[in-house]
C-alpha cells in the first residue's frame, strides 16, 4: 500500500500552436508540482488542440518530436511523471499516442487511441496495443477520450491488473438548448466523463484521474450527419476518485490545475466484468449508432487520402 499525490492539468489549448500550448502547460506543471504532485496529467491532444480539419496534419510530430522531448525534460527538471497525448505521424499514418515520462527523464511508454470517434476518423487512425504502461509506480491504466467509454477498452482493463487508471479527454459538449438537445442532455453529457472515471473506479477498486480541456471548442467539421456544432465547450470537470472510491477533488468547466492525494491498496483491487451496451459501458438511445457511420465514412476517407499519406510520410523526411 502506498500513498500517491496526483494532479489533473485542465488547459486551455490553441488549436495548432504547438509551442504555445507546451510552454503553458510547463506553467501548469510547475504549478502542480509546488502543490506536491508527484504524477501530472494533461488531456489528449494537449499540444496540437482539437482542430477537426486537415489543417491538425500540420500539427503532428514524429514520436521523437516536440511533444516528447518536452515530456522527458519536464519530467526530468521537475522530478515527477508527466503524460499527455499529441498527434504521432509515422509510416504514412497518424496517430492519437499518449506517452509518459518518469522523473528521470525516460520515457516509459505509450498507448495509441483505439477507436477514433465521430469526426477523428478522418484525421487519425487507431491502434490496439497494451491499455497500460509499467512503471515504479506500478501498473498504470491509459484510456484515451472516447475509448474509455467503450466496452472493449474496459474489458481489456478489466484483464490487465492495472495500479491506477488515467483517463484524458477532449471531451466537448454543447451548450445551448436546441429543439433537439434539452438541458438535461447537456448536463448529461457534461457528468459523462466523470461518470466512466467513476465507473472504472468501482469495477476495478483503483484511483482513477480523469482529465479534460477547457475553452471554447469551435472547429469544422468533415460530416454534418448530427449537424454543425455551434456554442460547444470542453466541459472540463476533471477529477481523482481513491481507490475506496472517495472523491479527492473535482474542478469546474475553467482552466485550473486539481492536485490530491490517493492510496495504491492492492486489498481493494477488483476485476468486475464490465457491462456491455452495444459497444459502450453505459445504456443510451439508440440513435447513437448513427456515430458508427459518421466514423465508417472518416475511416474510409481517411483510408483513400492521398494528402494525408503525404502529410505523414512528410516528417520522416
Amino acid at each position: 500500500m502506498k500513498q500517491l499525490t496526483l494532479a489533473a492539468a485542465q488547459i486551455t489549448c490553441q488549436d495548432g500552436k504547438v509551442p504555445e500550448n507546451l510552454a503553458r502547460a510547463t506553467s501548469m506543471a510547475e504549478q502542480a508540482k509546488i502543490q506536491g504532485a508527484q504524477l501530472v496529467l494533461f488531456p489528449e491532444f494537449m499540444p496540437q488542440g482539437y482542430l477537426l480539419t486537415p489543417a491538425l496534419w500540420d500539427s503532428a510530430e514524429p514520436f521523437d518530436g516536440p511533444t516528447t522531448r518536452w515530456l522527458a525534460e519536464t519530467a526530468r527538471r521537475l522530478g515527477i511523471y508527466l503524460g499527455t497525448s499529441f498527434l504521432e505521424a509515422r509510416d504514412g499514418h497518424f496517430l492519437n499516442t499518449f506517452v509518459l515520462a518518469e522523473p528521470s527523464g525516460k520515457i516509459v511508454g505509450a498507448v495509441r487511441k483505439r477507436n477514433p470517434s465521430m469526426w477523428e476518423a478522418y484525421f487519425f487512425k487507431g491502434e490496439r496495443g497494451a491499455p497500460y504502461i509499467d512503471t515504479d509506480l506500478g501498473r498504470i491504466g491509459v484510456g484515451i477520450c472516447f475509448d474509455n467509454h467503450t466496452y472493449e477498452l474496459a474489458s481489456a482493463i478489466q484483464q490487465s491488473n492495472v495500479d491506477l487508471m488515467l483517463m484524458p479527454h477532449s471531451y466537448c459538449t454543447p451548450t445551448q438548448t436546441t429543439k433537439l438537445i434539452a438541458q438535461a442532455d447537456i448536463d448529461q453529457l457534461n457528468g459523462r466523463p466523470g461518470l466512466v472515471a467513476r465507473l472504472y473506479n468501482e469495477w476495478f477498486g483503483v484511483p482513477a484521474l480523469m482529465c479534460n480541456k477547457s475553452g471554447a471548442w469551435d472547429s469544422p467539421v468533415p460530416d454534418t450527419t448530427l449537424g454543425v456544432p455551434k456554442d460547444f465547450r470542453f466541459s472540463g470537470r476533471s477529477a481523482l476518485l481513491d481507490s475506496d472510491g472517495t472523491l479527492r477533488g473535482e474542478l469546474g468547466d475553467e482552466e485550473a490545475v486539481l492536485v490530491g492525494t490517493v492510496t495504491l491498496d492492492p486489498a481493494l483491487k477488483k476485476q468486475t466484468r464490465p457491462p456491455k451496451y452495444s459497444r459502450y459501458i453505459y445504456p443510451g438511445s439508440a440513435g447513437r449508432e448513427i456515430i458508427r457511420l459518421m466514423e465508417w465514412r472518416g475511416s474510409l476517407s481517411y483510408t483513400f487520402s492521398k494528402l494525408r499519406k503525404a502529410k505523414a510520410l512528410s516528417f520522416a523526411k
